[in-house]
Parts: C-alpha cells; structure tokens; sequence
C-alpha cells in the first residue's frame, strides 16, 4: 500500500531496507548478513538524500492516488478485483513489452514462496478496497502505518531479533495511537471495519518477512515484475470466470482507473531509485507526507475532515515509527561516523 499496503515493499527488502505500509510506510531495517554486505558496499557509494527525499514524496503522492482512485471506484459500485487487474496486470503488460528479458527471467523465478507473498499482497489489495468503502482515507492511511510495528513484532516471534526498549515503547506508543484514532467511546463505538487495516498490517508483515527469505540472487526488478505477473493473472482468470464481475468504467470513473496502473509504476520507480541514491534512515521520516496527503485528498474528493483524535492518533503513530527508525539506524550511523 502498498499500502495501502500496499506494494511499497519488494523493492526494498533486495537491498535490505523494507518501508511497511504499503501501503504503505515507515522503513524498518531487516538486513541479514549477506544483505548487510550489501548495504555496506551501498554506503560506499555517494548519497543525494535530497534527491532520495523527493523520490520518496512522489512515491507516497502517488499511493495516495491509488487509495483515492479505490475509494471513488468501490464507492461507485465497481468491483474490487477490476482494481485489482488496472493495478497488476497493465503494469506487467508494460513490462512486459519495455522489458521482455526481465519479464521472462521474472516469471521462471516463480517458486513457492513467490506464491505464498503473492497470496498475502493480493489479500492486502483486496481488503484494502474493502476497507476504503466504509473508512475515510486518512484514517486507513494512519492506521495502517502499524505496519512497521506488526513486521517487527513479526520478527521478533519468527526470527527470533531482539525487543529492546525503544521498540517496545514505540509498539505501546503505536497501539494507543489506533485507539485514539478510532475513538472506540463515540456514539456508533468500535466498528468490525476499522479492524481492517489492522489486519493489512499483520498481512503486510507476513509478505515482508518472507520477502526477506527470498533468495537474493533473485533480483529486486525480478521480484516487482512477479507480483505483477501472479496478481495480474489471478485477476484476469476471475474476471474469465465471472464475468459478470466486470462493469464497464464509465467516462468519469474511466480516469480513475487509468491512475491505478499508472501511479503504481511511478510509485515503484521512485521508491527504487531513491533507496539507490539516499541513505534510508533520512528518507525514512517522508514516507509520513502520505498522511498529509490523505488529508487533502480526503477532503478534496471525500469532504472527509481529520477530527482532533484523528490528529492526535496520528501523532501517537508518527513518534512510533520514528523511534523504530532511529532504534533501527541509530548503530548504523555510529559505525560510519567510526569509519570516519
């Protein structure tokens, strides 16, 4: 989200850093020690955090986009695997046709675990629509920024990495902040929906711990065209079989669903080239504009306006995932500035 939770997340785990929604998306570190050879031999390299901070802006903008384009098309009764074909399948059939070496080489990478994170990302983009036609933006925007939190706490069970107090703390922070911005003491109280991004979080952390099981022969440009060819084709054989699925977009809902290929590609793109240019605990803090831009974007399309818990919530969020950030970087920059 990739989020949103969406994608957001293969092309960063290759290079040991995985920003969590998608869709999301604060960066956790996640580098084994083969892949922090790599991420040593990136530092090497000369950053423009700048740049990389730019990249990153364009990238949550753009994923913005594509939640705002859902929530106006499953709001107009279209289905959510329609969204689920413009977001997937045109993307690998541009690939497909700007990239035919790699798109082959992608497709006979396919193994079982490929699959398996495949199944967990299409269940992220469908709940996600899902979500989107009961919640307004900004708060499935800021809820599922506890992705970070439940990949770490799904590391801390699966791989066995250390809870240190920072973590700890950031997790209580993050889990109050959820409450606070779901207002279970309101009239309507807690609803099963708000449960929703809640479960993408946990998803989007099952997909991103077992991307860093991935053989890292297998290439981060290998991996994005994959999920593109698996979801594209899941999408493309349930509309075969039921057709009846399928309603013609009309003219106005026509742009929003060309948007969805589009800033999916876009998104993608930037989120490579800045991981490849910056250093990520700088760039890390601007994946946060995706919630200024919920904001807008909730308002402009929605007449959704943020309320003071909303605020306040995404406040609570925001500190958690920075402070799993600094937990996370804080020795890498200790160890450079030795080097020094």
């Amino acid at each position: 989200m990739y989020s949103s939770s969406t994608l957001l997340t293969d092309t960063l785990q290759k290079v040991g850093y995985i920003p969590v929604q998608g869709r999301s998306y604060i960066i956790a570190s996640v580098i084994s020690e083969k892949h922090w050879k790599t991420g040593l031999s990136m530092m090497k390299l000369k950053y423009n955090n700048m740049l990389g901070a730019f990249l990153i802006i364009i990238a949550t903008l753009s994923l913005t986009m594509k939640d705002s384009a859902d929530k106006y098309l499953i709001q107009h009764g279209y289905h959510p695997i329609q969204m689920v074909f413009f977001r997937f399948a045109i993307p690998f059939l541009f690939m497909l046709i700007f990239m035919p070496k790699q798109t082959k080489t992608a497709i006979l990478s396919t193994n079982g675990k490929l699959l398996l994170r495949a199944a967990l990302f299409l269940t992220c983009a469908i709940t996600s629509v899902i979500a989107l036609n009961y919640i307004p933006l900004e708060i499935y925007i800021i809820i599922v920024q506890m992705g970070s939190i439940a990949y770490m706490l799904g590391g801390a069970i699966f791989f066995k990495e250390t809870l240190t107090l920072p973590k700890i703390i950031a997790t209580i922070l993050g889990f109050i902040g959820v409450i606070v911005v779901i207002n279970p003491t309101n009239v309507g109280g807690l609803h099963w929906v708000y449960l929703l991004p809640l479960l993408i979080a946990a998803t989007n952390s099952g997909y991103n711990l077992i991307t860093k099981t991935i053989d890292s022969r297998i290439s981060l440009v290998s991996v994005l065209i994959n999920s593109f060819f698996v979801l594209g084709s899941v999408a493309t054989i349930s509309l075969i079989v039921q057709p009846d699925i399928w309603k013609t977009p009309s003219l106005t809902a026509l742009p929003y669903f060309l948007t969805i290929p589009v800033v999916t590609i876009v998104s993608q793109l930037c989120l490579i080239k800045a991981m490849n240019v910056a250093e990520a605990s700088h760039v890390a803090p601007f994946f946060y504009f995706q919630i200024l831009f919920s904001c807008l974007f909730g308002y402009w399309f929605f007449n959704e306006i943020p309320t003071t818990y909303t605020i306040i919530g995404a406040i609570f969020i925001v500190i958690a995932g920075l402070i799993i950030t600094y937990a996370n970087y804080k020795p890498g920059w200790r160890k450079r500035k030795t080097a020094h």
